[in-house]
């Protein structure tokens, strides 16, 4: 297997321990290569300001939307020597669920296809179901790594609420000491609720911290009008003891600000969203025009959005496409200049972690849930034999390397095994992504027979391996059918025919589940189909005529669709000389350079 040069992360230096069973302590990271895929470029925004030179901040540095995990975003950055001055993320929150969007056909609301509502389902766009000893390891060697990338005037800003940031609280007292602990910040909100035996849950925690005790901040330009009592006066408590100023007060800790539903910003059907008030009072706080400011789980973009309005130069980081998409056309909207950059990590995921994980189990004949085979939440799941028994499975996942302290961790849930009931004495299955060098199955087999806990055999499989075997299945390439005519002096693209085979089946589900139901009255005829030219599957087309080696898109070309539009289907370019990428309403891109589009139609229009 490759191995990877690594660097080593910092110890935390803080007394504050937070003590639990498998907690793992990092001490090194792997630099994975970063591949440049696109180039965004807006005059209206090329011109920043120039950061001071006294500062730690890159003079040339350009602003970057990166698709990689956390953690080997920071690997990379730090091997640039890049330093961050202000750092916000809204991690998951580990609140035991799952967050989806919903896929609207693009038929510019019209009802030829069907009923007036076009959603035919729903992709997972992150997982936020864990264990929490899990969550926990995971967050803490992404806040060390994020630590080793900040500035020594640097702030790091973090968004929870009551599921975990009690526990999160305590791991950044280690990671950054209590010293630098600045403030909770109280976020505050009202919406609807049907809870009747509790009050209502209606805010969440930030975090803010300094690397230092010499941070930057300037609280001037957020201040608020003071509000006005019903008699007229201030809500100074003694009028004669406080001395008010014209130009309001400074926030305090708690901030009354609606949710994104309830202000006009631009919804992004991003079940998280962040209202972008809450990142302007941020970034005005802790940044100044010119500084570096990182959001390593960007998800639909507000962050790194603001961060550019506001002048700031900006790194956004995602590992699931669907959100570094999202991010990306809420950047190129707004102006925004940024390269787009892709860790080669050897990994192909499809879309995020969680999708990527329900298609690994999905091509695993004979897979079912633990729940079937009344395992704990510890397993995935198993493999059904033929004679009844079954093999449990265990995958490290996809942002999870498999160290010997995590092997250390399934090791005790595998003798966990020997005493439960129904049919185990088939071993176990662990699948990695990435493992550590020493871990082959010769380490494993000997950790076992040492221990002489169990019988059981544990069998590793790379993730890889399985990829390789289920290419074809895991992943299908949409197709096209793309015309290019030449018409008073210039060329018109246009796209006949487009298919995706996910996206069929996806409509076969959902028409599946509306006539079970009984919603289509078993009324075939009612039923959503695909039409002859499908385009209402299209999300966004792009078009590069530069033909270099880094994607290059050309502004005035962009179509993309909203939910209640669709894209034109036909582009007059001063060119035939072109590369075309179309995004499908699931995320899925294509790209097809038009010297090929003889060869790429011998592929097959469905």
């Amino acid at each position: 297997m490759k191995t990877y040069k690594q660097y080593n992360i910092t110890p935390a230096r803080g007394q504050a321990l937070l003590n639990f069973s498998g907690r793992r302590l990092p001490d090194k990271i792997e630099v994975f290569e970063a591949e440049a895929i696109e180039n965004v470029k807006n005059k209206q925004n090329e011109a920043l300001p120039l950061p001071n030179k006294e500062t730690e901040l890159n003079p040339d540095f350009t602003n970057l939307l990166i698709q990689g995990d956390c953690l080997s975003a920071c690997a990379y950055l730090k091997s640039k020597n890049i330093k961050i001055d202000l750092v916000y993320i809204d991690p998951p929150f580990a609140s035991g669920a799952n967050y989806a969007k919903k896929i609207y056909l693009r038929n510019g609301n019209k009802s030829d296809i069907g009923d007036q509502n076009t959603n035919i389902g729903e992709e997972i766009m992150y997982g936020d179901i864990w264990q929490k000893e899990d969550y926990l390891n995971w967050l803490y060697e992404r806040l060390l790594a994020i630590r080793e990338v900040m500035s020594e005037t640097g702030s790091i800003y973090v968004h929870l609420d009551w599921h975990i940031g009690h526990y999160v609280k305590i791991m950044m007292d280690e990671i950054f000491g209590e010293e630098n602990f600045r403030n909770e910040i109280i976020w505050c909100y009202s919406s609807p609720s049907i809870k009747n035996h509790d009050f209502p849950k209606k805010h969440e925690n930030i975090y803010r911290y300094s690397k230092s005790d010499e941070y930057y901040a300037n609280f001037e330009d957020i201040r608020i009008p003071y509000k006005k009592l019903n008699t007229g006066t201030s809500n100074a408590i003694f009028k004669e003891d406080y001395r008010l100023d014209e130009r309001g007060k400074i926030p305090e800790d708690w901030w009354e600000i609606s949710p994104v539903g309830r202000k006009k910003e631009e919804l992004s059907n991003y079940a998280t969203q962040k209202p972008e008030a809450i990142l302007q009072r941020i970034i005005k706080a802790s940044s100044d025009a010119g500084m570096i400011v990182a959001d390593f789980f960007s998800g639909s973009g507000t962050t790194v959005k603001v961060a550019s309005d506001l002048k700031r130069q900006f790194i956004a980081c995602d590992i699931g496409i669907n959100a570094v998409q999202t991010t990306r056309d809420r950047l190129a909207k707004s102006g925004a200049s940024f390269d787009i950059l892709k860790i080669k990590d050897g990994l192909r995921l499809f879309r995020n972690p969680e999708q990527t994980a329900a298609k690994i189990f999905g091509i695993i004949e004979g897979f079912k849930s633990a729940a079937d085979f009344d395992l704990n939440s510890f397993w995935d799941g198993g493999i059904a034999q033929a004679d009844g028994s079954y093999t449990p499975v265990k995958f490290s996942g996809i942002q999870d390397k498999l160290t010997k302290e995590l092997l250390d961790v399934y090791l005790e849930e595998i003798y966990k095994l020997e005493d439960t009931a129904g049919g185990n004495k088939n071993g176990v299955i662990i699948i990695y992504a990435h493992k550590e060098i020493e871990i082959n199955q010769k380490h494993i087999d000997k950790a076992i027979k040492d221990a002489g806990k169990t019988d059981l055999k544990a069998k590793l499989i790379c993730l890889d391996d399985i990829l390789a075997e289920k290419k074809d299945s895991f992943f299908t390439e949409d197709n096209a059918d793309i015309s290019v005519n030449k018409q008073k002096g210039k060329y018109k693209v246009k796209i006949n025919k487009y298919f995706s085979p996910y996206l069929k089946n996806k409509l076969e589900e959902y028409n599946a589940k509306k006539i079970k139901k009984g919603t289509l009255k078993q009324d075939l005829n009612k039923a959503v189909e695909i039409s002859e030219n499908g385009l209402e599957l299209i999300e966004a087309v792009q078009f590069d005529t530069t033909l270099a080696q880094v994607w290059k898109s050309e502004s005035a070309l962009e179509d993309k669709a909203g939910i209640k539009e669709k894209i034109k289907g036909e582009y007059r370019l001063n060119t035939d000389k072109f590369k075309i990428k179309i995004r499908n309403i699931a995320g899925d891109e294509i790209i097809i350079e038009s010297d090929k589009l003889k060869s790429f139609l011998k592929r097959g229009i469905k």
